[in-house]
């Protein structure tokens, strides 16, 4: 796996880039491609992004201020009158120097934010981006320039310098030796035969000629000061933070499903149970007042149930007391059985008639069996009949 990867648009900010895998490898090979291409040369290695030159303004300024607070507070005032546009526009790192001296590297807030969504969306993790004028060699005294076909990227001072065409450079050359009389050299370094119109500057000139520019930069960063990192503020830890947390969104999506899908399966049976005892008791409430139709208030249906019995075993006879207990055993064993609907009740000659609907046949013999076993009566299926609410039966019960 790679160790860390330095790359560049080729073009300011279009989709071709420029890349150098620095790895252990002793021969290192410039590759070229689109972000899709990065993305697959890097895989999970680190991107150190070179911003382009001409994006992004450089300014010294001078602000007699003793702490790091202090600049910051008094900074964007400092800016105000330097900027063309709002400097809330802008995104800005900044680096101390002695003698109040403050090096400040400004670009365009929105489109800094664009070109990172770039990187990921594409699935590239930039963990640090520079100034790419401040990548070339710095000397006391000295202008170092690079030459790339139309566009020419120059570095005045330690922190100064700029992108800008071509056919500008020897006006903008003229303007830096009246401004700085004690600049005495410049190092210029072109892809190309070196440039016929700088001949006649009135200083010392070095060509380099170099592959790519690329392989210069490299060198650069090694002795660049961190501060020059553009990953700060809102683009820095935040921005880290929402990659990772992109990572996760397919794995955090399937965990809400599938708690929203278990929470919803468990409302389901939660109220299909509470269906199902609303619609037991309302049974039961049924053939209480069937039974006891003088009773009027109703506070606990088994309680007073069980006292009503007391009382007819009191002041009933034989045949009440046969009746009430039938009924009683009858009621338990059907109150255990869901899914019934008491049609017809009646006591005649110590036996007791029930009719009926239950769902299936199956129940049927299930009830009958229930009555045999548990209460020593004698169960008489006297008669079944189906129908679309299920099976209406009759039952005859008596004592054994």
């Amino acid at each position: 796996m790679a160790e860390q990867i330095i790359a560049r648009f080729l073009n300011q900010l279009e989709s071709e880039l420029q890349w150098l895998v620095l790895d252990n490898s002793i021969d290192k090979e410039i590759q070229q491609g689109t972000l899709q291409d990065l993305a697959q040369s890097a895989g999970e290695s680190p991107v150190t992004l070179l911003y382009p030159a001409s994006e992004i303004l450089l300014l010294g300024l001078d602000l007699p201020v003793k702490t790091n607070n202090q600049i910051k507070k008094a900074l964007p005032f400092a800016l105000e009158d330097l900027l063309a546009d709002d400097v809330e526009t802008c995104h800005s790192v900044w680096h101390r120097q002695p003698k109040d001296k403050v090096y400040v590297a400004l670009v365009s807030r929105e489109k800094f934010k664009t070109c990172l969504a770039r990187f990921q969306d594409a699935g590239i993790k930039i963990d640090s981006v520079y100034p790419e004028t401040l990548c070339l060699p710095y000397q006391e005294g000295a202008c170092s320039i690079f030459i790339d076909c139309k566009q020419a990227v120059l570095r005045s001072g330690k922190g100064l310098g700029g992108g800008i065409d071509r056919e500008i450079l020897p006006i903008m050359l003229d303007k830096m030796l009246i401004e700085n009389p004690t600049l005495h050299s410049l190092h210029v370094w072109s892809v190309d035969e070196s440039p016929q119109d700088l001949a006649d500057f009135p200083v010392d000139i070095n060509y380099h000629k170099v592959n790519s520019i690329l392989s210069l930069f490299v060198q650069g960063i090694a002795t660049l000061d961190t501060q020059y990192n553009l990953l700060t503020g809102s683009f820095g830890r935040q921005q880290s933070s929402e990659w990772e947390l992109t990572k996760w969104v397919p794995a955090i999506g399937v965990i809400i499903f599938t708690v929203l899908l278990q929470t919803g399966f468990l409302v389901n049976n939660y109220w299909q149970q509470q269906s199902e005892l609303v619609a037991l008791e309302a049974q039961t409430l049924s053939l209480f007042k069937q039974t006891f139709p003088e009773v009027k208030r109703l506070v606990n249906i088994k309680v007073q149930a069980d006292q009503e019995l007391i009382e007819l075993r009191k002041n009933n006879g034989s045949s009440g007391s046969l009746f009430m207990r039938l009924l009683y055993q009858t009621g338990a064993v059907l109150n255990a059985n869901l899914g019934y609907k008491l049609l017809k009740l009646n006591f005649i000659n110590d036996q007791l008639q029930v009719q009926l609907t239950l769902p299936d046949n199956n129940q049927v013999e299930q009830i009958k069996q229930q009555l045999e076993s548990s209460n020593h009566l004698l169960v008489k299926v006297v008669s079944t009949e189906a129908d679309k609410n299920g099976v209406e039966v009759h039952f005859e019960i008596k004592q054994k």
